[in-house]
Protein backbone atom coordinates (compact mmCIF):
# COMPACT_ATOMS: atom_id res chain seq x y z
CA UNK A 1 0.00 0.00 0.00
CA UNK A 2 -0.55 2.60 -1.46
CA UNK A 3 -0.65 2.04 -5.17
CA UNK A 4 -4.07 4.63 -5.96
CA UNK A 5 -6.58 6.11 -4.59
CA UNK A 6 -9.37 7.73 -4.94
CA UNK A 7 -10.93 11.09 -5.23
CA UNK A 8 -14.68 11.86 -5.53
CA UNK A 9 -15.26 15.55 -6.24
CA UNK A 10 -19.13 15.33 -5.77
CA UNK A 11 -18.13 15.36 -2.18
CA UNK A 12 -18.37 19.05 -1.37
CA UNK A 13 -15.13 18.89 0.87
CA UNK A 14 -12.74 17.64 -1.38
CA UNK A 15 -14.46 19.57 -4.17
CA UNK A 16 -13.41 22.56 -2.41
CA UNK A 17 -10.04 21.19 -1.40
CA UNK A 18 -9.65 20.93 -5.08
CA UNK A 19 -10.78 24.24 -6.07
CA UNK A 20 -8.34 25.98 -3.70
CA UNK A 21 -5.18 24.32 -5.31
CA UNK A 22 -6.66 24.85 -8.28
CA UNK A 23 -6.95 28.97 -7.49
CA UNK A 24 -3.35 28.53 -5.82
CA UNK A 25 -1.77 26.93 -8.78
CA UNK A 26 -3.34 30.22 -10.78
CA UNK A 27 -1.66 32.69 -8.62
CA UNK A 28 1.62 31.30 -8.33
CA UNK A 29 1.37 30.97 -12.21
CA UNK A 30 2.45 28.08 -11.94
CA UNK A 31 0.37 26.18 -14.41
CA UNK A 32 -3.78 26.31 -15.20
CA UNK A 33 -4.82 22.69 -14.24
CA UNK A 34 -8.35 21.09 -14.91
CA UNK A 35 -9.03 18.68 -12.04
CA UNK A 36 -11.76 16.23 -12.07
CA UNK A 37 -10.81 13.39 -9.50
CA UNK A 38 -11.13 10.23 -10.11
CA UNK A 39 -8.53 7.54 -9.92
CA UNK A 40 -5.18 8.99 -8.46
CA UNK A 41 -2.29 6.57 -10.01
CA UNK A 42 1.49 7.41 -9.32
CA UNK A 43 3.03 10.59 -11.06
CA UNK A 44 -0.36 11.93 -11.23
CA UNK A 45 -0.78 15.47 -9.74
CA UNK A 46 -3.33 15.91 -6.79
CA UNK A 47 -4.22 18.23 -4.24
CA UNK A 48 -2.24 18.10 -0.98
CA UNK A 49 -2.71 20.35 2.26
CA UNK A 50 0.43 21.54 3.80
CA UNK A 51 0.81 23.67 6.54
CA UNK A 52 0.61 27.09 4.26
CA UNK A 53 -1.20 26.21 1.44
CA UNK A 54 -3.01 23.84 -0.33
CA UNK A 55 -1.50 23.03 -3.89
CA UNK A 56 -1.24 20.52 -6.52
CA UNK A 57 2.00 18.14 -6.22
CA UNK A 58 3.01 15.08 -8.02
CA UNK A 59 2.86 11.37 -6.40
CA UNK A 60 6.07 9.73 -5.75
CA UNK A 61 9.58 11.11 -5.27
CA UNK A 62 12.35 10.58 -7.76
CA UNK A 63 14.72 7.11 -7.18
CA UNK A 64 18.24 7.68 -7.50
CA UNK A 65 18.38 5.05 -9.79
CA UNK A 66 16.49 5.94 -13.03
CA UNK A 67 15.22 2.83 -13.72
CA UNK A 68 13.58 1.96 -10.86
CA UNK A 69 9.72 3.24 -10.09
CA UNK A 70 9.50 6.52 -7.99
CA UNK A 71 9.25 6.04 -4.11
CA UNK A 72 5.29 6.59 -3.51
CA UNK A 73 4.72 5.55 0.00
CA UNK A 74 7.54 5.62 3.16
CA UNK A 75 7.28 3.93 5.88
CA UNK A 76 6.04 5.70 8.95
CA UNK A 77 8.27 3.50 11.76
CA UNK A 78 11.22 4.42 9.28
CA UNK A 79 10.64 7.62 7.55
CA UNK A 80 12.59 9.88 10.03
CA UNK A 81 15.72 8.02 9.83
CA UNK A 82 15.58 7.91 5.67
CA UNK A 83 17.90 9.65 3.49
CA UNK A 84 14.72 10.61 1.05
CA UNK A 85 11.61 11.49 3.73
CA UNK A 86 13.26 12.27 6.91
CA UNK A 87 13.88 16.20 6.17
CA UNK A 88 10.04 15.87 4.85
CA UNK A 89 9.38 13.98 8.13
CA UNK A 90 10.76 16.74 10.18
CA UNK A 91 9.95 20.04 8.01
CA UNK A 92 7.56 19.71 4.77
CA UNK A 93 4.56 17.48 6.37
CA UNK A 94 1.41 17.21 4.54
CA UNK A 95 -2.29 15.50 3.91
CA UNK A 96 -3.23 14.16 1.02
CA UNK A 97 -7.39 14.11 0.90
CA UNK A 98 -8.94 11.06 -0.73
CA UNK A 99 -12.50 9.71 -0.74
CA UNK A 100 -10.89 6.16 -0.13
CA UNK A 101 -7.47 4.18 -1.40
CA UNK A 102 -7.50 0.83 -3.34
CA UNK A 103 -5.67 -2.45 -2.68
CA UNK A 104 -5.76 -5.91 -4.22
CA UNK A 105 -5.91 -9.34 -3.03
CA UNK A 106 -3.65 -12.15 -4.35
CA UNK A 107 -6.42 -15.19 -5.27
CA UNK A 108 -4.01 -17.19 -7.02
CA UNK A 109 -0.97 -16.91 -9.29
CA UNK A 110 -2.73 -15.46 -11.85
CA UNK A 111 -5.76 -13.66 -9.96
CA UNK A 112 -6.34 -10.73 -8.02
CA UNK A 113 -9.38 -8.99 -6.61
CA UNK A 114 -9.00 -5.07 -6.19
CA UNK A 115 -10.68 -3.48 -2.56
CA UNK A 116 -12.01 -0.42 -1.87
CA UNK A 117 -11.22 1.14 1.13
CA UNK A 118 -12.75 3.86 2.90
CA UNK A 119 -14.12 5.04 6.20
CA UNK A 120 -17.00 3.99 8.06
CA UNK A 121 -19.18 7.04 7.43
CA UNK A 122 -18.05 7.63 3.68
CA UNK A 123 -16.56 11.37 4.85
CA UNK A 124 -13.05 12.50 3.40
CA UNK A 125 -9.76 10.39 4.29
CA UNK A 126 -7.31 12.06 5.06
CA UNK A 127 -3.76 10.39 4.72
CA UNK A 128 -0.28 11.95 6.30
CA UNK A 129 2.42 12.43 3.94
CA UNK A 130 5.96 13.95 3.31
CA UNK A 131 6.15 16.01 0.70
CA UNK A 132 10.13 17.38 -1.45
CA UNK A 133 10.95 21.17 -2.08
CA UNK A 134 10.30 20.35 -5.61
CA UNK A 135 6.57 19.03 -5.47
CA UNK A 136 6.42 15.96 -4.82
CA UNK A 137 4.90 13.61 -2.07
CA UNK A 138 4.40 10.63 -0.94
CA UNK A 139 2.08 8.65 1.60
CA UNK A 140 3.38 7.29 4.82
CA UNK A 141 1.88 3.47 5.65
CA UNK A 142 2.04 1.37 8.42
CA UNK A 143 1.21 -2.13 9.74
CA UNK A 144 -2.28 -3.01 8.33
CA UNK A 145 -5.33 -2.95 11.48
CA UNK A 146 -6.05 -6.72 12.13
CA UNK A 147 -9.26 -6.92 9.77
CA UNK A 148 -7.21 -5.62 6.84
CA UNK A 149 -4.46 -8.38 6.95
CA UNK A 150 -5.85 -10.90 5.18
CA UNK A 151 -6.08 -8.25 1.99
CA UNK A 152 -2.84 -6.73 2.29
CA UNK A 153 0.05 -6.11 5.53
CA UNK A 154 0.12 -2.24 4.96
CA UNK A 155 -2.07 0.52 5.01
CA UNK A 156 -1.97 4.52 4.96
CA UNK A 157 -1.41 6.51 7.82
CA UNK A 158 -5.10 7.93 8.29
CA UNK A 159 -5.61 11.06 10.14
CA UNK A 160 -8.76 12.52 12.27
CA UNK A 161 -9.48 15.76 10.93
CA UNK A 162 -9.06 17.26 13.86
CA UNK A 163 -5.28 16.03 14.32
CA UNK A 164 -4.83 17.83 11.05
CA UNK A 165 -3.39 20.92 12.51
CA UNK A 166 -1.30 18.54 14.83
CA UNK A 167 0.35 17.01 12.13
CA UNK A 168 1.14 20.18 9.86
CA UNK A 169 2.18 22.35 12.09
CA UNK A 170 3.20 20.88 15.69
CA UNK A 171 4.38 17.12 15.96
CA UNK A 172 4.60 14.15 13.71
CA UNK A 173 3.39 12.68 17.22
CA UNK A 174 0.26 12.38 15.61
CA UNK A 175 0.41 9.34 13.60
CA UNK A 176 0.47 7.75 16.92
CA UNK A 177 -3.68 8.32 16.99
CA UNK A 178 -3.94 7.30 13.14
CA UNK A 179 -7.80 5.84 12.34
CA UNK A 180 -7.35 2.06 11.90
CA UNK A 181 -11.42 1.22 11.36
CA UNK A 182 -11.91 1.00 7.84
CA UNK A 183 -14.67 -0.40 5.34
CA UNK A 184 -13.47 -2.64 2.51
CA UNK A 185 -15.38 -3.70 -0.36
CA UNK A 186 -14.34 -6.07 -3.60
CA UNK A 187 -14.74 -3.69 -6.81
CA UNK A 188 -16.29 -5.15 -9.69
CA UNK A 189 -13.97 -5.62 -12.70
CA UNK A 190 -15.73 -3.53 -14.91
CA UNK A 191 -15.59 -0.91 -12.66
CA UNK A 192 -12.85 1.62 -13.88
CA UNK A 193 -12.24 4.73 -12.75
CA UNK A 194 -9.44 6.48 -14.74
CA UNK A 195 -7.68 9.21 -13.09
CA UNK A 196 -9.31 12.61 -14.89
CA UNK A 197 -7.25 15.28 -14.21
CA UNK A 198 -5.54 17.01 -17.38
CA UNK A 199 -2.78 19.79 -17.83
CA UNK A 200 -3.72 22.54 -20.22
CA UNK A 201 -2.29 25.87 -21.25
Amino acid sequence: MCGRYLVEINDEELKEIAAAAEVNARHAEQFSFAFNGGEIFPGSIAPVITANEICFMKWGFPSRDAKRPPHINARSETAATSKTFGSGLSARRCIIPASGYFEWKTLDKKRKLKFKFSLPDGSPMYMAGVYSNDGRFAILTREAAPAILEIHDRMPVILPKSLIEKWLKESPDALNEALTDLRFIPVPASDKQPNQASLFS
